[in-house]
């Protein structure tokens, strides 16, 4: 138990900076493609600080998944929440005015970034990368 306890202690600071990162990040890349879709006008939205709060407490859904699913699971999963979650608070929340297939696109856009950015800063990728590769024997 005790073990457990540490293991957790010592690895939720580089947990919480990865979900900062990837919410971040994801709000960045968002904001771009819809000022590169849209309308060039929409790059003030990268600079909405409420953005940046929605997007982080969105992508701590990213850990959640990691931690409770199966591992070859969890990714699409936290995907699927990433994309749905934000434009499900756009649309119905927040009244957005752009047709769905857009919204789903652009927040699609906002999940593949964050949950890249998310195993990049926690250091997934290159484990799983380990993993695919032949062990010298």
């Amino acid at each position: 138990m005790w073990r457990g306890r540490f293991h957790l202690q010592a690895m939720l600071p580089r947990m919480l900076l990865a979900t900062l990162a990837a919410g971040i990040a994801g709000t960045l890349a968002n904001a771009v493609a819809a000022a590169a879709i849209v309308n060039p006008e929409l790059l003030s939205l990268a600079l909405v600080p409420g953005r940046y709060v929605v997007a982080v407490l969105v992508a701590l859904t990213i850990p959640l998944c990691l931690a409770v699913l199966h591992e070859r699971l969890a990714p699409w999963a936290a995907l699927a929440l990433l994309a749905l979650i934000p434009s499900l608070l756009a649309k119905l929340v927040f009244a957005a005015a752009a047709p769905w297939h857009l919204v789903l696109l652009l927040n699609g856009l906002y999940a593949a970034v964050a949950l890249l950015t998310y195993m990049l800063c926690a250091g997934s990728i290159p484990s799983r990368l380990s993993q695919l590769t032949p062990s010298k024997r």
